[in-house]
């Protein structure tokens, strides 16, 4: 994208930087995903190391989890049980990358920031198109998504299909629902800000 304009550059940060670390002058955006999709697929990520598109070798404490927890629906389900079982969930969840991280750390420290210190704009996954073109509208620039080259194959947009795997059950989204409570308040307040906009 930075090739086909030269009004702005957007630099991608990866995972390591939160926005207390970003200067104030430096306008952002930043993308969020439905705490309960990402669940599912960062689990899946990491019991196929990132593959195809890249290979991280798991943690011991993500093999044990794997070996414990076949599918995301299995841990998911186990959560707040009672018994070892219950337990192995608690510590898988708390192992795991990508399921272990909150959406809401990111932003520690730094207060009321969609007041304080809004963003350009937020890109939710569950809408990335629509709220891409926004963020470019925002930045002034004449490109559209549909301008674009963005990866669609599934290795390239580490995308996964899932349609081996068990879709979550009720009870499974229940208990996500309870871990991930604030990430799914923060989901909330993201989307009533951009409808405010």
């Amino acid at each position: 994208m930075n090739a086909l304009q030269n009004d702005f550059r957007i630099v991608s940060s990866g995972h390591g930087l939160k926005l207390k670390d970003v200067p104030e002058y430096v306008p952002y955006f930043f993308s969020v995903r439905h705490p309960l999709s990402r669940f599912r697929s960062g689990f899946y990520s990491r019991k196929r190391k990132g593959q195809p598109r890249l290979y991280n070798e798991w943690k011991k404490e993500e093999e044990q989890a794997f070996a414990n927890f076949e599918h995301a629906n299995d841990l998911a389900e186990a959560l707040f049980r009672n018994d070892g079982i219950g337990e192995n969930a608690f510590w898988a969840m708390n192992s795991i990358g990508h399921v272990r991280t909150r959406q809401t750390d990111w932003f520690q420290l730094s207060g009321n920031f969609l007041k304080e210190r809004p963003p350009v704009w937020i890109v939710r996954q569950e809408a990335f198109e629509n709220d891409f073109d926004v963020l470019l509208q925002r930045l002034n620039s004449n490109l559209s998504v549909a301008d674009l080259a963005i990866a669609q194959d599934e290795k390239s947009a580490h995308k996964y299909a899932y349609t081996q795997d068990p879709s979550l059950s009720d009870l499974a989204k229940q208990n996500l629902e309870q871990w991930y409570r604030a990430d799914l308040e923060f989901y909330t307040i993201c989307s009533n800000w951009l409808e405010r906009q």
